[in-house]
């Protein structure tokens, strides 16, 4: 037997990866409720400027004002995106941009006393 007829032979076992992977199942892009990359970082940056809590409301003015219109479905699953990451926090009285704690802050608090 030649290499050609082996290596003929043995090509059509091998699957894709197409066919070995299925395809991801969307988490927070839903039908109505696609934000574009834009959106995220418009949202993004409304909550790391905010100078407290911010209500769903508030948040869709300010992209009003900004020149950029989403929908609450939307703006609903990108928050769900950041909460998801731990990058929001929402409270009583609306959300607040959690800021990522340094490395150093972390692990004081992880071996730091107990109250």
């Amino acid at each position: 037997m030649e290499w050609k007829d082996t290596y003929t032979r043995y090509m059509h076992i091998v699957p894709t990866m197409a066919q070995v992977l299925k395809a991801p199942r969307p988490r927070y892009a839903k039908p109505g409720a696609n934000p574009t990359l834009e959106t995220i970082e418009y949202v993004l940056t409304a909550l790391q400027k905010a100078a407290g809590p911010v209500s769903r409301n508030r948040l869709l003015a300010t992209l009003g004002e900004w020149g950029h219109s989403t929908t609450r479905q939307s703006l609903n699953a990108a928050l769900n995106f950041f909460g998801d990451q731990g990058t929001i926090a929402e409270g009583s009285k609306g959300l607040i941009w959690v800021p990522e704690a340094s490395r150093e802050l972390v692990e004081a608090i992880r071996k730091g006393s107990r109250l």
